[in-house]
């Protein structure tokens, strides 16, 4: 019987989790060992979930280290051959997850792997996309990109696609193939990590695939928006994290222009919005400080890392 050891990363999801991890019961003829690490959620909720899954290892973290890290964190204390990330606001279909493992067993060019998502409406959520750089900085451009790559709904219809990355939300890894990527990145504190691990795994050749024949359901934004506090800070990491990631893969010769350009562009974005929303603006102004230190001193990193 094959083994598999699924992470999530929770942040006060609870409802969400309790869906999930009730869906993974569902899971037959394979072994799955879960891994709960909280991020400091701080509720007085773990303990009632530890009593109520005695099966699942619950982790607590001090603080709150973002995805990355916390995805790291689990998977340190995995052996299993396969690994899967998977947010705590997905469900898992019934029974799906042994017959994905089996066919993945048999074709091994697939290694950074995902499946179709729908969210509770059962519409497409389209979890991947193209990598970010200089051509894909302008929304125009990206969709002119993606009619050429392969738009969201002929990527649905393949069978198997291969986008560019897929999402953080379900992410199914030989651990062989983690361990050579060195994990996840933790310089993203929120967003781009997945990105960012797909960007690295196509420079040592290994395939990033779409199977769509196997498919789940994710709520999106169980963690992220809890309450505009939260929102606020998890919608700045976005922009942080996208300059993190310019920094990190942009070639030198363009790397300053390609983070002027990006800027210019969430600038106009947030002075628009901003005149209608109270979130934008304090975002914009948040944004304003990250901005300065990257352009005046070369600082590239969120602070909450």
């Amino acid at each position: 019987m094959d083994c598999l050891s699924i992470v999530i990363v929770n942040y006060k999801t609870w409802d969400n989790l309790s869906l999930c991890l009730d869906s993974i019961l569902k899971q037959s003829e394979i072994k799955i060992k879960v891994i709960v690490v909280d991020n400091n959620s701080r509720d007085n909720q773990i303990s009632f979930f530890r009593k109520k899954y005695n099966w699942v290892h619950w982790v607590e973290n001090s603080k709150n280290y973002g995805f990355a890290k916390a995805c790291n964190i689990g998977a340190s204390l995995i052996s299993s051959k396969w690994f899967l990330f998977l947010n705590p606001d997905t469900i898992l279909e019934s029974n799906s997850i042994s017959s994905l493992i089996k066919y993945c067993n048999t074709h091994s060019d697939h290694r950074i792997i995902g499946i179709k998502q729908y969210d509770q409406k059962q519409n497409h959520t389209n979890s991947f996309g193209i990598f970010l750089n200089f051509w894909t900085l302008s929304g125009i451009i990206r969709f002119l990109i993606r009619i050429k790559k392969g738009s969201y709904r002929s990527m649905h219809l393949k069978e198997i696609a291969n986008p560019d990355w897929i999402s953080g939300s379900f992410v199914l890894i030989r651990k062989k193939d983690f361990e050579i990527l060195n994990g996840w990145d933790e310089n993203y504190w929120m967003y781009y990590e997945d990105m960012d691990l797909c960007k690295r795994a196509k420079k040592f050749n290994l395939k990033v695939s779409l199977l769509n024949n196997w498919s789940c359901t994710h709520f999106h934004g169980g963690s992220s928006r809890k309450n505009n506090e939260i929102k606020i800070i998890t919608k700045s990491e976005v922009i942080v994290s996208s300059h993190i990631f310019l920094e990190k893969h942009s070639k030198k010769s363009i790397k300053f222009l390609n983070h002027l350009l990006l800027i210019t562009l969430q600038f106009i974005e947030l002075l628009i919005s901003g005149l209608f929303s109270k979130s934008k603006r304090k975002i914009l102004l948040k944004s304003i400080n990250f901005w300065v230190k990257g352009i005046f001193k070369n600082i590239w990193e969120s602070e909450r890392n």
